[in-house]
């Protein structure tokens, strides 16, 4: 399908949105059915005939339930199904969680203009937003149009971001509006604090439509152990800090920074002495304290990735001598300030075999270093190839390019091999028509094929790249498409992807006004949720293989990523399934908490 006819759809599409939206308002509105369902599915907007209805692991029919550890964010959707009529006025409130049999209680706090901060927020509360997806993408890196890998269901109105409610009036903020015949998922999120003794707690979820109350009980079993504040897997993801300047019209790094550190991922891009010593709190872990509005997973920790430069080495290390001199000063400073960091100079991205003689010239400047700089890694966006033996220390291969072998074997030669993106058969990806447990996957193949390191390549693409002809500043809150290469003289670079490189969206949008969501910082997404919520899952593992499951981490293993990488088929050979995830999860967790209670 050419670039006029998806657009077409999509207008066709919103523009019948909104008119159900203006005969919901219009008339007196109703419930038509009420349930809830874990954080890893999407719920289409239209769905309202789903078979989770009737019970999931977050559902049983008639009690939201939920579960985990300490020092965790764990998140449940409430679904509201309006009848023919629609509903003008939607809300829901979880006033707190209290202890059976006890004093203890999680207390919901009103959220403030920030969005990060969250000191005193152990319950946040949240409306997704649905945008229109009108056929498979043609991004054959995602996934081939088509083909056995490709999602089911594509079309439709797709969940995509978590919209706090506290943003502006028919931009997603509560009371919200709810089509006839349409649901509408009401996002809530606890974090399950620190030092709270172990047990069931209950709570009651109060739904409001139209006036009219409603209410749905909630039980929270807390297990007897607690999730460390370090990541037992590195997650890089690419950000562009011009990126929020240029639409909401100043810098907010610190905010997207905190945002992200409660998300468990690092926002990472280039950095150089002074700009390590501007953000200096963001490393050493200042940032992330309630003094500076964090409360949270990783509180009091900092990051860890400190990257010398970023999608391309420039020219500093063309010369023997400037490289040197370069890669001197740099470890030399890192060892004095941030003597744990992980950094490495990254070589020109994702290269053909015209750029190798290039990079074996910087690598041997960097490698043939007498002093302290020898120490600067040499990072690829590449599969191991013998071109280049030698002359990459960190091999990051694509999914459909990576081989568990040639991994394995690297890594005993001293080298690291991580992965990034996704592209399924081979690994989960970030599309808006891709079922929620393809983010969450990724973390759990990362556990099972020994990866320290994830990498996204991007986590605010909200402005095309150059090559996009034309406009480049996206409207991305009304359009899906997110990568686009259309126009493009070569016919392999015509492919477009929905989401893609945007698990954040702009709260406020000065560029297009009518899209201001009146959030002065990021908006999150079902994907970057899923991202943490695998990220946590990553933790159980390690947790349980520390305690000596091996058994029960080899079952998980093989029920939910039995072939992933180059162990894949024609066909998905992960979960798509949230209940799935959450069933290991469970019996991973009480079997991690039995085991340090001995």
């Amino acid at each position: 399908m050419g670039s006029q006819g998806v657009e077409r759809l999509v207008r066709a599409g919103a523009a019948a949105a909104l008119v159900m939206l203006a005969a919901a308002g219009a008339s007196e509105a109703g419930v038509r059915r009420t349930w809830a369902v874990n954080d890893t599915e999407k719920v289409a907007q239209e769905n309202v005939a789903s078979p989770l209805a009737t019970g999931n692991s977050a559902w049983d029919g008639k009690r939201v339930r939920l579960f985990g550890a300490r020092n965790e964010v764990l998140a449940v959707q409430v679904i509201v199904e309006a009848d023919e009529q629609g509903i003008g006025a939607l809300s829901l409130r979880l006033p707190e969680l209290r202890l059976r049999n006890g004093r203890e209680r999680i207390v919901y706090a009103p959220p403030g203009a920030d969005p990060t901060v969250s000191v005193g927020r152990p319950i946040q509360v949240f409306a997704l937003h649905y945008m229109y997806v009108p056929g498979p993408g043609t991004a054959d890196w995602v996934y081939k149009a088509g083909s056995p890998a490709m999602p089911r269901g594509v079309v439709g109105w797709k969940p995509v971001q978590l919209v706090p409610e506290n943003a502006r009036k028919d931009r997603g903020g509560f009371p919200v509006r709810v089509a006839a015949s349409r649901n509408q998922a009401l996002w809530i999120e606890v974090y399950t604090g620190r030092d709270r003794p172990a047990g069931v707690y209950e709570g009651t979820i109060e739904i409001t439509a139209d006036g009219k109350s409603t209410s749905l009980p909630v039980e929270f079993e807390l297990l007897d152990f607690a999730l460390p504040d370090q990541n037992s897997l590195n997650a890089m993801v690419y950000y562009e800090p011009e990126q929020p300047e240029l639409y909401q019209g100043r810098n907010l790094d610190e905010a997207y920074h905190r945002f992200a550190h409660r998300n468990r991922i690092e926002l990472v891009h280039a950095y150089d002495e002074a700009k390590v010593q501007a953000a200096i709190g963001r490393f050493t872990g200042k940032a992330f304290t309630r003094a500076n509005g964090y409360e949270g997973p990783c509180e009091g920790v900092g990051n860890r990735i400190v990257p010398a430069t970023f999608y391309g080495p420039g020219t500093t290390f063309d010369d023997r001598q400037s490289a040197w001199r370069r890669a001197d000063a740099w470890i030399s400073f890192l060892d004095r300030v941030l003597p744990s960091a992980i950094t490495f100079l990254y070589m020109p991205d994702e290269p053909p075999p015209a750029q190798y003689p290039r990079i074996r010239t910087i690598a041997d400047n960097v490698h043939s270093n007498p002093g302290p700089g020898r120490r600067l890694k040499t990072f690829a966006t590449k599969q191991y190839v013998s071109e280049l033996d030698g002359a990459v220390d960190i091999w990051c291969a694509a999914p459909q390019l990576y081989d568990i072998g040639r991994a394995k074997s690297e890594r005993a030669r001293g080298r690291e091999y991580w992965t990034y993106n996704g592209s399924r058969p081979y690994l989960g990806v970030v599309a808006m028509e891709a079922p929620a447990a393809d983010p969450r996957s990724v973390m759990w193949a990362s556990f099972k094929e020994g990866i320290p390191t994830f990498f996204s390549w991007h986590s605010v693409h909200w402005r095309h790249n150059a090559q996009k002809p034309g406009e480049r500043n996206q409207n991305v809150w009304a359009s899906p498409i997110t990568f686009d290469n259309r126009g493009q003289p070569h016919k392999d670079d015509t492919g477009y992807a929905y989401g893609d490189g945007v698990l954040i969206y702009p709260g406020e949008d000065r560029l297009h006004p009518e899209e201001d969501r009146g959030i002065p910082g990021p908006i999150s997404t079902v994907n970057l949720a899923n991202y943490r919520r695998g990220l946590q899952d990553h933790l159980y593992l390690t947790l349980a293989r520390r305690a000596g499951l091996d058994a029960l981490v080899e079952e998980a293993l093989r029920t939910l990523v039995p072939r992933v990488f180059s162990d894949a088929g024609e066909k998905v050979g992960y979960s798509e399934v949230g209940d799935d995830y959450e069933a290991m999860r469970l019996k991973i967790g009480r079997a991690v908490a039995s085991a340090q209670a001995k």
